[in-house]
């Protein structure tokens, strides 16, 4: 379940042209935000077989068998995989931010995969295996993108290409590919190998999705077939049929907010050759927690035996009486599902996990954004998405907005208003507006891939005597700010999402969800979202050491979270402020203005 990664990124883009109007909504290729980690070389030299399916708990390749960490490691890009997780190729580096903006023509290398060192001394007809995807979910390779294999060579200290393959454009299976490793400049101790993409380096473009990677002795060329039972796909969300996939914590489940499940249901595969008799899988042990104790745990279950191999089949497990029953405040579920029994290949993929935290939100979202949503081409374009509050309950007041705004390639120069607007006396469109923000406000893209960011109202509003009403943003220039988009889940009955101009409203055509999630009652314990009052503004955020405070008249001072004061000074228009010195990480900028003093978090990248 997000990504964000930087810059356009991911999937192809889509517009949506209107004849009556210039403004236009378009889902585009995203970006993620950074991922804060550094690859970390072994140290040791690792002697086959060397294995992985990418299927542990993790968005990241495991530092035990790889030296680099640039590719991303995930359940949502690949179409029809054999087992949990893919390593997912595109043209992002390792802290999710483009190789080189602005650049959708520079076809050149991109990520890259390399192998910690492997002592192949005295060994014999030496593989290298592994299973590949073009496309999948995310933008087809065209036929100037390339993927590449190429091995290092210990005795002359350089690689060498040993296979490639050019984009079709066209979305494929997963099919294999097998390589042999021979010559005395490769069996050596010190042999590494690595996958090399080559595309457009602008971001999450010219997919290739990699799985079941496998080097070892005593193989031959026709030894690619996988045999092991797995499970196929992720964790299904917790949620039943409901609406929502999460819900603030006080609402009942038998409300027409929430819903809770009776089952769910799992994708597994037997793949490879059927053996003698078939594998007896005991399918279906689960364990299930609420903030960490634990609600049931299942592990007497039926011992399925058959064999129909190499095609999803599926089980289900029926959820706890006593899940999601009665919660006293903000609560996490987490489950665990695994099947033992006959063992074959790699076991990592006979777990799978999932979790789902109710908290003060309303979710329509999965938590992972494909790609981009934004309205364009108009100077004050607005999105509105209808929610169903009449289930919260209570004298509940809206406080604010999580919003996971995207990087499209460009830092955000246009700010934006919070609006909240009732439903229209006819038809299914918003209507007047119940709210607008005098504060401004700028999009973030925060810290981590999938970041949700919190944006505060002025002031809490009351919506007791509304079942539904509109929530949204409304930009103050025509530069598109782009929103996570969760393709993989549709709006649900009845709750469509807007967008428009300041005069006109449109109905979205664009299959899937626009991530953001109006929160209730209070604000999030830790507030990180950069507010602009009209009298200031503070830029950029995050940065690598410059800091521009624009204000007729403040004063400012920059701490560190412990509390230390590492800048201070006074403003008067516009005042840059230089503070490359600084350690990396997070800061607290006051700002004095004649109306009060303003906080907001900084970043030293």
């Amino acid at each position: 379940m997000l990504n964000s990664r930087l810059r356009f990124t991911f999937i192809s883009c889509f517009f949506f042209f209107l004849a009556s109007a210039q403004v236009e909504e378009s889902t585009a290729v995203l970006s993620n935000a950074p991922i804060l980690y550094a690859g970390v070389e072994s140290a040791d030299t690792l002697v086959p077989p060397f294995t992985d399916d990418f299927s542990y708990p993790s968005d990241k390749p495991s530092p035990a068998l790889w030296q680099d960490a640039k590719v991303w490691v995930n359940d949502e890009m690949a179409l029809f995989q054999n087992s949990l997780g893919v390593a997912t190729f595109d043209g992002l580096n390792e802290f999710g931010f483009a190789y080189k903006e602005n650049a959708l023509g520079s076809d050149s290398l991109a990520d890259v995969l390399t192998s910690a060192y492997l002592d192949l001394l005295g060994l014999s007809n030496v593989y290298l295996s592994f299973q590949l995807q073009e496309g999948g979910r995310g933008e087809l390779p065209s036929n100037s993108d390339s993927i590449v294999v190429e091995y290092w060579s210990p005795i002359t200290s350089d690689w060498t290409q040993v296979w490639g393959q050019k984009g079709s454009g066209t979305s494929t299976p997963f099919s294999s590919v097998i390589l042999p490793v021979q010559g005395v400049n490769y069996l050596q101790k010190g042999f590494r190998f690595r996958f090399a993409a080559y595309g457009a380096r602008a971001g999450a473009y010219d997919i290739w999705n990699v799985d079941y990677v496998q080097l070892d002795k005593d193989r031959n060329p026709s030894d690619t077939i996988i045999t092991e039972p797995a499970i196929a796909r992720a964790h299904p969300l917790i949620i039943g049929s409901a609406a929502y996939t999460s819900w603030p914590w006080w609402v009942s489940t038998a409300s027409s907010v929430a819903n809770r499940p009776t089952s769910l249901e799992y994708t597994y595969r037997r793949n490879g050759t059927v053996p003698s008799g078939g594998w007896s899988l005991n399918l279906g042990q689960f364990r299930w927690e609420e903030n960490g104790t634990l609600i049931q745990q299942t592990t007497a279950v039926p011992v399925i035996t058959n064999t129909q191999h190499n095609q999803d089949q599926t089980f289900s497990i029926s959820v706890p009486s006593a899940a999601m029953t009665t919660f006293n405040g903000p609560t996490t579920v987490e489950t665990k599902v695994w099947f033992d029994g006959s063992a074959a290949g790699f076991r990592s993929n006979d777990t799978v996990r999932g979790s789902i935290t109710l908290d003060n939100y309303l979710a329509l979202d999965d938590g992972t954004a494909e790609r981009a949503y934004a309205v364009q081409n108009v100077i004050g374009g607005r999105v509105a998405q209808k929610f169903k509050v009449g289930g919260l309950g209570g004298s509940d007041t809206l406080k604010g907005v999580y919003f996971n705004f995207v990087d499209a390639g460009e830092e955000y120069t246009s700010t934006f208003r919070l609006a909240v607007w009732a439903p229209a006396d006819s038809g299914d469109a918003p209507g007047n507006v119940l709210y607008m923000s005098d504060s401004l406000y700028r999009p973030f893209t925060g810290y981590y891939r999938g970041d949700m960011i919190p944006y505060e109202l002025d002031s809490a509003i009351s919506l007791n005597s509304f079942t539904e009403v509109w929530i949204g943003y409304i930009c103050t220039s025509s530069t598109p700010m782009y929103l996570g988009f969760d393709v993989e889940r549709n709006l649900p009955s009845g709750m469509p999402r807007y967008y428009g101009d300041g005069f006109n409203w449109y109905q979205s055509l664009e299959p899937g969800v626009a991530m953001m999630r109006p929160y209730f009652r209070y604000s999030p314990a830790d507030m990180s979202v950069e507010v602009l009052d009209q009298d200031y503004n503070v830029y950029p955020n995050p940065s690598t050491g410059q800091l521009t405070i624009a204000s007729c008249e403040a004063s400012y001072f920059v701490h560190t979270i412990s509390g230390n004061t590492v800048a201070e000074g006074r403003v008067e228009g516009t005042t840059t402020i230089e503070l490359h010195h600084l350690q990396s990480g997070i800061y607290i900028v006051s700002i004095q203005t004649p109306q009060g003093m303003s906080q907001m978090k900084w970043i030293k990248l």
